[in-house]
Formats: structure tokens, C-alpha cells, sequence
């Protein structure tokens, strides 16, 4: 059931505003000043303009994507094994370099950064992929749509903003024929690395289904396709191996496991109603996945913080969106090495239990303290007591993994 939801909910905002994030309480923006302005809803409008110029380029990839590496001309590899595709570094690099770039913004960062994009002259590239011909055509039209929605961002009132994007979260999905499950994530963060607006988009849904929000300027918009039964006891879980410490957990406290793919389309199933928590321990996801992401379930009514201080005593504490050289939300002697979070993947032994001492042998992006994300129907207290509770009656003997 496909829902518009205008403006923010104010019953909502009241039963969500004693487990606000203790570390959104930042100094003032420059535009928070302006009362009588809304830059960030603004911001958050301009984006979702640019994500509906670009999704027919994303549909027509998509119908056409090949899957392998041998035979395909826009499908290969990644080396820690998700897929990399054409659309991802265009549609990130129409974003960065045209929608948002000058010096509008402080630092922007993107999951494709070290991807070398060339739309500017044909044959089209993306690294060491030339673009089908056939694309030629939508992705110059793409461009120029995409470069007149540049002239409408305010070239002054971002200035202390990082902007994190993911241009196409779950790439694996979008690859695989999975594309109900692909999002768009664009996060606007403030000085201090908290995510202040944001946007999470599904392209490949007809009509596109998506969700916007700040909630500093009690804003929200979106298309949603409401859960015809709501599950407010149902925690999401990854397309991956469980660890013991979720299980336990869901366990526990009487709650139900509900599948799901890809981080943005996840925190879009809480807003949704298709499940009230999505905690993770174990790693595999970075800063562009949860930017967006938590700034749009706050503006709902909901919370996303690292897991830590939420075991310990019920804190919401967000991870820090800034573009750096080092991670800064590492925690000595409690990040195990993997292959998804290996600044230099020959580090990483399988088999071998590896507690990282050294921040520099981790990726600065990674989120490596978990994660609690809690949909608007959980922030009651008795709710976030009975997880609080759940998760420490087995840590124990199912401790969290934190990767």
C-alpha cells in the first residue's frame, strides 16, 4: 500500500524526544539562524528532483545488466565480492562532480571514490569499462538535467556540510534482478558528523518509493509502501549469517526475524512498518549506508545509533559522518579484522580471530560498533527496555561481535 507522508508527525516527534542521539547536540549551523528559512528541507527537495532525473538512466541499465565477469560489458567483480556496476559510478559521479560540486560543501565523500568516470566524451567509461552505446543518448540527457538542478543549491548555506552518497545501495541486488530492494542514499551531515537530512530512493519500483527528512526542521516527505501488517516485534536481519548475539537477542525478547536486503531499503522497512528493529553487531556496512539512513528515521520519529553505548546504558550515540584519513568511531581491542573491514585485505588470515589494535589496519569508512536502529512504533520506553534487557541477559554468552 503505497502511502505519501507530508510533514512530520508531532505525536511522534514528543515519544522520540528523551532517546535523541546524545551527540546531535552540536553548535549551530550557520543556516540554523535563519528562522524564517528551511535550508535542509530545500536540500532534501533539489535531491530527490536529482534521483528522479536519474532513475530512467538506473531502469535502463537495469533491464539490461549481464551478471558475471567473462562475457559481460557492465557487470565485474568488486574484490571483497559485491558487484560493481556502470550505473554506480556514473550516477555518483553526475552527483558529486556536477550536483554538488564547487564549493558548496565542505567535503563530500562517495562509496565510489576511486572510480575514474569519463561522460564527457564517447566511447563512455567507468575504469576499465566502456560504456554500450546504447547509453550514450540517456546519459547525456541524464547530465544536462542533472547540471540545471546544480543551480538551484544555495552556494553558501552548506559550507560546514559533509554530504555522504551511495549512489546505488545494494549493488548485489541491482545486479541480480533484485532491484525493488536498490536505493539511492544521500546523507547531509553537520560540522560535527551528525546526519542532518537525508534521502533514501528505490529507482527500480514503479512508481518510485521512497523517504525524506530533517528532523531539526520537522520535515518529511516520502511515497511509502506501507506494511499491510504492521510488525512491530519483527527485527531485520541480514541476507548473511546471523551471529549468535542477534539470535539470542531476538530470542529472548519474544521477537520475530524478518528477512532483508541492503542496508538503505532496511531502515526504509522501519519507516515502513515492516519491522520495528534493525540491530546488527557484526560489520560489513559503512558511513554512506547509515548517513541517509538515520536522518531520515529520526525525521520519522525513530533512532539509529552505534550498539555499544546502547548495551551499556540505553545511549544514542550516532557514528561520525566527516571525510577522514583514519576511522573515527575505532574502539581498541574490540574491532575483529575481516575482509570486508581490511584496509589491506592480505592482513586478513580466514579462520584466524584477529582483534585490531592499530586503527590503521581498518577501513576509515567502516561502521565498526554495530548498530541499533529502532522504527517510530519502538521508541516508547518500555519497548527500548525490553531490547536494552534482551541483549544483556545473553551477552554473556553470546557477546556481540563487533567487525
Amino acid at each position: 500500500m503505497l502511502f505519501r507522508s507530508l510533514h512530520f508527525l508531532a505525536a511522534i516527534a514528543l515519544s522520540a524526544d528523551a532517546f535523541v542521539p546524545k551527540s546531535t547536540f552540536v553548535r549551530p549551523s550557520k543556516f540554523a539562524l535563519q528562522a524564517s528559512s528551511k535550508p535542509l528541507t530545500e536540500l532534501c527537495e533539489i535531491t530527490k528532483e536529482a534521483c528522479d532525473v536519474v532513475a530512467p538512466l538506473l531502469k535502463e541499465m537495469y533491464s539490461q545488466i549481464k551478471i558475471g565477469t567473462g562475457t559481460s560489458d557492465t557487470a565485474l567483480f568488486k574484490s571483497d565480492a559485491t558487484f560493481f556496476t556502470i550505473a554506480d559510478g556514473i550516477v555518483q559521479h553526475m552527483f558529486i562532480e556536477y550536483l554538488f560540486g564547487g564549493e558548496k560543501f565542505h567535503e563530500i565523500v562517495g562509496e565510489e571514490d576511486d572510480s575514474i568516470v569519463n561522460i564527457l566524451e564517447t566511447p563512455y567509461t567507468v575504469d576499465s569499462l566502456v560504456v554500450p552505446e546504447e547509453f550514450e543518448e540517456l546519459i547525456s540527457s541524464t547530465l544536462e538535467n542533472v547540471k540545471a538542478l546544480a543551480s538551484k543549491i544555495d552556494q553558501t548555506a552548506y559550507s560546514d556540510m559533509t554530504i555522504f552518497v551511495d549512489p546505488i545501495d545494494g549493488t548485489r541486488e541491482f545486479a541480480t534482478g533484485k532491484g525493488d530492494k536498490v536505493t539511492i542514499l544521500v546523507g547531509y551531515n553537520d560540522a560535527e558528523g551528525i546526519p542532518a537530512a537525508g534521502i533514501i530512493y528505490r529507482p527500480l519500483t514503479e512508481p518510485a518509493q521512497w523517504a525524506s527528512g530533517s528532523k531539526r526542521e520537522e520535515f518529511t516527505d516520502g511515497v511509502l509502501d506501507l506494511a499491510v501488517e504492521p510488525n512491530p516485534k519483527g527485527v531485520l536481519i541480514t541476507d548473511g549469517k546471523v551471529s549468535p548475539f542477534i539470535k539470542s537477542t531476538i530470542e529472548n525478547s519474544g521477537m520475530n526475524m524478518v528477512p532483508s536486503l541492503a542496508s538503505g531499503n532496511r531502515v526504509l522497512m522501519l519507516v515502513e512498518g515492516k519491522a520495528g528493529a534493525y540491530i546488527r553487531d557484526t560489520g560489513g556496512f559503512c558511513k554512506w549506508d547509515t548517513s541517509g539512513p538515520q536522518a531520515v528515521l529520526e525525521a520519522y520519529g525513530g533512532v539509529m545509533a552505534k550498539l555499544p553505548e546502547f548495551l551499556e546504558n540505553k545511549d544514542m550515540v550516532s557514528y561520525t559522518h566527516l571525510k577522514t584519513p583514519l576511522n573515527l568511531d575505532f574502539c581498541k581491542r574490540s574491532v575483529g579484522l575481516t575482509l570486508s573491514n581490511a584496509r589491506d585485505k592480505k592482513m586478513f588470515i580466514p579462520g584466524l580471530d584477529s582483534i585490531v589494535t592499530d586503527v590503521h589496519l581498518v577501513k576509515e569508512y567502516n561502521c565498526v560498533q554495530g548498530l541499533v536502529a529502532l522504527a517510530p512504533t519502538k521508541m516508547e520506553t518500555f519497548y527500548l527496555n525490553a531490547i536494552h534487557s534482551a541483549m544483556n541477559n545473553i551477552k554473556k554468552e553470546s557477546p556481540p561481535m563487533y567487525t
